[in-house]
């Protein structure tokens, strides 16, 4: 019985591990609100109150932003993805409380596509981005 109670402490934080920083594919596509979400938090969630969105279609970025511009993301794409399963590099970026954080070249899958919402993430599931595309 010490024996399995040892081991199953040692095991204990790798479980816990394995299961924090990601964002579950299941709920993520469930949500059509635009938000960024970073190791499984969401760091910018927009509200069409107190936000606005931009779409840059020949430079292929997104933005979401207060209407202070002081909290934001920005999503760059080489390519939009016009398929579920679709793959593209991609440039990140958003405010914190102590300046501006990025992840530049990663690639990020379209996992969803509704209408003119695009779901994005990384194969680690630790970069996740609800767009919309604006015409």
């Amino acid at each position: 019985m010490k024996t399995l109670v040892r081991i199953l402490s040692a095991l204990l934080p790798l479980v816990l591990v394995s299961c924090i920083g990601e964002t579950a594919p299941g709920q993520f596509v469930s949500d059509n609100t635009v938000r960024l979400e970073i190791s499984g938090v969401t760091v910018f969630s927009y509200d069409e109150s107190t936000c606005q969105l931009s779409f840059n279609e020949s430079h292929k970025v997104f933005r979401a932003f207060t209407d202070t511009m002081l909290d934001y993301f920005e999503v760059q794409l080489q390519e939009i993805p016009g398929r579920v399963g679709e793959q593209t590099t991609a440039t990140v970026r958003w405010s914190t409380d102590s300046g501006e954080r990025s992840k530049e070249n990663i690639t990020l899958e379209a996992r969803a596509i509704k209408g003119d919402v695009i779901w994005l993430c990384d194969d680690s599931r630790h970069t996740a981005a609800v767009v919309r595309v604006l015409e």
